[in-house]
């Protein structure tokens, strides 16, 4: 699994890119969640706190927006990744 993040500003000025590699096997939903921590990550070490984060998995959208109310074992692990959220202004 490959994933990339790009940092932007309000000019499309580019100041910080990362991205890495994870050897897994595991469902895309697991995947998008594990991208999404990174994009999490990255804006928490550049202490940016007014971010917008952007997926195209809407079924990880959906769990981000209704976090507390998903039971499932991924629902779970999106709450826990959503907890470093309180951080930044979305």
């Amino acid at each position: 699994m490959g994933y990339g993040v790009i940092v932007m500003d309000a000019d499309d000025f580019v100041p910080s890119r990362s991205g890495g590699f994870k050897e897994a096997v595991m469902d895309i939903e697991w995947a998008k969640l594990t991208a999404f921590e990174e994009r999490v990550n990255v804006a928490g070490e550049l202490n940016i706190l007014k971010v917008v984060f952007e997926s195209d998995c809407a079924s990880l959208v959906n769990r981000i927006k209704k976090k507390g109310r998903d039971i499932t074992i991924l629902g779970h692990c999106v709450d826990k990744s959503c907890m470093n959220l309180d951080n930044f202004i979305l």
